[in-house]
């Protein structure tokens, strides 16, 4: 028993002998590989580091090209506000003698400029004053033309009354005395008739006022025998006019009623 305790006790050393070696083995081998990966970063780092110098060294050149560039720069500016002040001081020159000759020019049109706006405006005042009796009569004209007959005299009275030297006064008449003939006034319309005839002998209202006239007496049943001379007038004055026919027609009714 003890003889096989012996043989065994040799046995069990060598056996833990034996795996204390495999075990020292396989550390060498892992700290091998720990050793290897380490040297493996360490290579890595010293590329990293060699790249962030040659980065170091471009970005080194940069900032000094760009100082120099700055540098350039800011020279280029002083020199541009220098030609922006000589500039600035030869546009007062300029505006202060711009500002002398219209002050001179100013003063020599003056009087030049008074003139012709006094000219324009007496320009102004006579084309109103020609103006305003034409469109009294064309306003009261087209009243006359829709039988507005009141405001039509009214109109043309206006113009008689206000003109009685314009260009149409005999037409004017003549068209205030139908107006008033339109509003069955035969006394008022016979007297602008009346005013044609004797005033406007020469005026082409002639033929229709004798035959308005006439019309006008006959309305009145007075002075039958004048207003027969007047129809009869217009025949052998103005035989080929409308109003010829008109008083032909009178005529025979008044030849009728007699």
């Amino acid at each position: 028993m003890m003889r096989r305790a012996a043989v065994l006790a040799p046995l069990a050393f060598s056996a833990l002998f034996l795996s204390g070696c495999v075990a020292t083995q396989r550390d060498v081998l892992d700290l091998e590989g720990q050793t290897d990966e380490l040297k493996s970063q360490v290579a890595d780092l010293k590329k990293t580091i060699a790249s962030m110098q040659a980065n170091q060294a471009d970005l080194s050149v940069q900032m000094k090209q760009l100082h120099e560039d700055i540098s350039t720069y800011t020279e280029n500016i002083k020199d541009t506000q220098d030609q922006m002040a000589k500039l600035s001081s030869k546009l007062d020159d300029m505006g202060a003698t711009v500002t002398q000759k219209v002050a001179s020019i100013g003063s020599e049109l003056t009087a030049a400029q008074a003139k012709a706006l006094d000219a324009e405006k007496a320009a102004a005042t006579a084309a109103a004053s020609a103006a305003a009796p034409s469109e009294l009569f064309n306003t009261s004209d087209v009243r006359l033309s829709v039988k507005d007959y009141n405001l039509a005299a009214k109109g043309f009275q206006e113009y008689v009354d206000k003109y009685p030297k314009g260009a149409l006064i005999d037409v004017a008449t003549y068209k205030l005395g139908v107006a008033q003939y339109g509003l069955r006034k035969w006394e008022a319309a016979g007297h602008e008739f009346a005013v044609v005839l004797e005033k406007y002998p020469k005026s082409e209202m002639t033929a229709s006022s004798r035959l308005y006239y006439a019309l006008c007496l006959v309305h009145l049943k007075k002075n039958l025998d004048e207003a027969r001379q007047y129809l009869e007038s217009i025949s052998q004055d103005f035989p080929k006019s409308p109003e010829s026919k008109a008083a032909a027609a009178e005529l025979k009714k008044l030849a009728r009623k007699s």
